[in-house]
């Protein structure tokens, strides 16, 4: 697995950098924002860990252009202690977030979950292109179409968009969708289900405050509502908004 780290603070950097090419990753490192580009363009990583507290960028929306030349997870790095920050970058496309100081042990078990959802991404699958009424979903490409329109998902966007529409009408609890999709067990990622599912339902639904497709069962999870499914109106009905 390929990492592009991206820090000003050279000495966490070098120090992060050394420990993980030690366990066999391959590292490389930019300070700069011009630096990022350049290795990001050249060196196409897997994974880019990233601290978004830089004074000359918008380190989010910098990822977002570079994702759609090369397409990476995103993993922020962060010592905010804001919650609404949290909310902010995982709406913004990251696919995991991790406060800082960290222990080696939670950065190397995300490293690994999000390498298990690089290489299942990366297989081949005879059900990675389902469609759903009018939505039609590629799990590779990462898109969505909706009535002739392409719309481009994060890749955790579209794993958990796969996932559920793959138990379409049935009831995915939170520790299911946080295994498969975040692929460890984790009680504080609830929140990040939430946050995917509210970008999922601003990009798909036609009005993501009463979610025609997502719908959310209270204090259980999600369940994708296939349309134009009679015989499941009634569990519609008994289905309520978030």
């Amino acid at each position: 697995m390929k990492l592009l780290l991206i820090d000003r603070d050279r000495d966490l950097v070098e120090m992060l950098s050394g420990w993980l090419k030690m366990r066999g990753y391959g590292v490389q490192r930019a300070y700069t924002v011009e630096q990022a580009e350049t290795i990001w363009k050249e060196q196409r990583p897997d994974l880019v860990l990233v601290d978004t507290d830089h004074p000359d960028a918008d380190m989010l929306k910098f990822c977002q252009q570079l994702r759609y030349q090369h397409d990476a997870m995103v993993m922020v790095m962060t010592a905010s202690k804001d919650v609404q920050d949290e909310v902010r970058c995982l709406e913004a496309g990251a696919d995991d977030y991790l406060r800082k100081p960290f222990f080696p042990a939670q950065l190397i078990a995300r490293l690994r979950a999000l390498s298990r959802r690089t290489r299942s991404t990366l297989t081949p699958n005879p059900s990675s292109r389902i469609t759903a009424g009018p939505l039609s979903i590629d799990a590779q490409q990462h898109t969505v179409m909706i009535n002739g329109n392409t719309i481009r998902l994060t890749s955790t966007e579209s794993k958990l968009l796969h996932l559920l529409v793959l138990n379409a009408n049935n009831v995915c609890t939170a520790d299911q969708i946080v295994t498969s999709v975040w692929g460890y067990d984790d009680d504080g990622s609830t929140s990040l289900i939430k946050t995917h599912i509210r970008h999922l339902r601003q990009k798909i639904e036609a009005d993501p405050s009463q979610p025609s497709y997502i719908r959310t069962v209270p204090g259980v999870g999600y369940t994708f509502i296939r349309p134009f499914y009679e015989d499941v109106q009634e569990e519609i009905d008994n289905v309520y908004y978030a």
